[in-house]
């Protein structure tokens, strides 16, 4: 079980101001986040990869690999308006 001051201490840490029945609350909320860890640390974890995850996943990004890209000309086409080559929007900033 966590004491008041332990839970003042960790309230401080956390920049928080505690009163009255909230270092309490506090207390008991804590401690029972702590009795959950000492539960899990109970299990045995040794056959259990450090970076396991329960679905099996692989990367889901692509390979890099140079493609073709469209030309520079042929992507400001279609634009409404350019500049000096660029694609030219509204200013939002003022």
């Amino acid at each position: 079980m966590l004491t008041s001051e332990e839970a003042l201490k960790v309230a401080k840490l956390a920049n928080l101001r505690l009163v009255g029945d909230e270092v309490a609350e506090m207390v008991r909320k804590l401690s029972g986040v702590l009795d959950h860890i000492n539960q899990l640390n109970k299990l045995d974890t040794t056959e259990v990869p450090p970076t396991s995850h329960v679905l099996d996943m692989g990367n889901v990004f692509r390979p890099d690999a140079v493609t073709e890209h469209f030309d520079h000309k042929l992507s400001l086409d279609n634009a409404p308006a350019r500049s000096r080559g660029y694609f030219s929007v509204p200013r939002i900033i003022e």
